[in-house]
């Protein structure tokens, strides 16, 4: 017995929009316990650095105007605790932000993965996100510098993980357009950029 097509024309569409709604929580190539270790690992680098940006906000408030209205020096104390506190709070969000939206551009755009175990992995947007901020934040901790963002080597830095991450990722490009190459690239470097707001 033939069904009305009223019914036949309802079941196709709830399959395409399960279809639609399957693909929109399609998970990008990087497993979400490799963001979670990238995150952590990120924030353990800017805890690192805490004692040098302490006495750099230090010497920064003594040198200041107000250090002379200031004679409580434990007030002075406390104005750097509550300011580093609210540093790292901002970091941390700055972070998931930064992290979310690689993952964003990773899942759309910078699709190739590669294997580490049987069900989990890794992208390219992944790769650079961690590059750029992990490595960066434990060897100012390691150097004791207060901010990277005051050498030239960190933009150098910055520009080689846009330029070099791809080809780990170059056994996905058998074959594909040149404008495809182009776009990875282009949006390597575009997110590569977004970690210097971190």
């Amino acid at each position: 017995m033939a069904l009305p097509a009223t019914v036949v024309e309802a079941a196709g569409s709830r399959s395409s929009a399960g279809e639609r709604a399957r693909r929109a929580r399609k998970p990008g190539p990087t497993s979400r316990v490799f963001w979670l270790i990238a995150y952590g690992l990120t924030m353990v680098g800017v805890l690192l650095r805490l004692p040098a940006l302490h006495e750099t906000v230090r010497h920064r408030l003594q040198s200041s105007d107000m250090a002379g209205k200031v004679e409580d020096k434990s007030m002075e104390a406390l104005a750097v605790n509550v300011g580093l506190l609210l540093a790292v709070f901002l970091t941390m969000l700055l972070l998931a932000v930064f992290y979310s939206l690689a993952a964003v551009v990773e899942r759309n755009v910078l699709t190739m993965r590669r294997r580490a175990g049987r069900k989990r992995g890794f992208g390219l947007g992944y790769v650079i996100a961690l590059l750029c901020t992990f490595p960066v934040h434990l060897a100012s901790a390691v150097f004791g510098v207060s901010s990277p963002k005051t050498s030239g080597w960190y933009y150098l830095y910055v520009l080689l993980v846009a330029g070099i991450a791809p080809f780990l990722f170059r056994t996905a490009w058998n074959g594909p357009e040149r404008r495809k190459i182009i776009t990875t690239f282009a949006f390597a470097v575009g997110l590569a950029g977004l970690s210097l707001a971190v």
